[in-house]
């Protein structure tokens, strides 16, 4: 009887034992990956950031406004959403008889 509960108890620290390692290695795996990932899991804050600072570079004309998700300019990229009386592709022209 006593040899049984050794054995039992044996088995159990095994498989703690076990589940500790398993843990510590998972752990080290996803705390090397962190460390080795390029801008530790930022990338998409970069993007937005990026993709923030290109519209703000966009000028248009003082008669106008730009948004990530308007209006797409001849290049693919975020164009001007002209005011209703002006026209063009960075809104200079005044659109004649406009009330």
């Amino acid at each position: 009887m006593e040899r049984a509960r050794r054995g039992r108890a044996a088995a159990g620290f095994l498989v703690l034992l076990t589940l500790l390692c398993s843990s510590l290695l998972l752990n080290a795996l996803f705390l090397a990956h962190y460390i080795l990932s390029p801008s530790h899991g930022l990338s998409w804050a970069l993007r937005a950031a990026r993709e923030a600072e290109a519209v703000a570079a966009v000028d248009c004309s003082g008669h106008g406004q730009v948004f990530l998700d308007g209006v797409a300019g001849e290049d693919g990229r975020p164009g001007c959403e002209c005011n209703a009386c002006f026209a063009g592709p960075d809104c200079p022209l005044r659109t004649p008889d406009y009330r």
